[in-house]
Parts: structure tokens; sequence; C-alpha cells
């Protein structure tokens, strides 16, 4: 990974957790997605929120390249990505500011 992936990746995950109302939801799934993969209505139940809320929340996840699905089947697991992974740190601390 570039050190230009991870400049847009730690702006994406600014962003998404800063500068969006849903951010501190946002942060709930991906604090999940670093345990292991889940996919959305797994995440919905953990996170006492609607389907429709977990999948919007990692549909633009993924559109920032900081998810990805495993596979194309339906109820496919979704995992963080390298570029998340690599901004790690990052996130714990955008996730205090929340």
């Amino acid at each position: 990974m570039t050190s230009d992936d991870n400049s847009k990746a730690a702006l994406n995950l600014k962003i998404l957790l800063l500068q969006r109302k849903g951010g501190r939801t946002s942060a709930r799934i991906i604090e999940k997605l670093l345990e292991r993969p889940y996919n959305p209505n797994q995440i919905a139940e953990l996170l006492g929120v609607s389907y429709n809320t977990a999948y919007y929340h990692m549909q633009i996840m993924k559109k920032y390249g900081l998810i990805e699905k495993k596979t194309n089947n339906y109820g496919s697991l979704y995992e963080p990505t390298d570029a998340l992974l690599s901004q790690k740190e990052l996130f714990y601390k955008l996730k205090e500011l929340i």
C-alpha cells in the first residue's frame, strides 16, 4: 500500500466519522468488523439497528474503500480492507472524538 493510499484511507475515515451525521453508527460497525467479518443482518442484530441502517452504512464504507465483501453471495460477509487496517490507530483516536 502506497503512502497515497494511506492518506486517502485516513481522509475517508475522517470524513466518514467526523463529517457525517451517522459517524457514531459507522464507528460502531467498524469496531465490530475489526473483530471479525459480519453481514449486514448480523451487524443490525448486534447493534440494535434496522437492517436498512446497517446496510446503508456498510455500503458507504464500501464506497470509501474501507470494507469489502468476501463474496457476492446472499448473506456475504464484509471485512476491513487493508486500507482500513492500516488506519486502525487513527480510527480509535477519531472514535474518541465522536
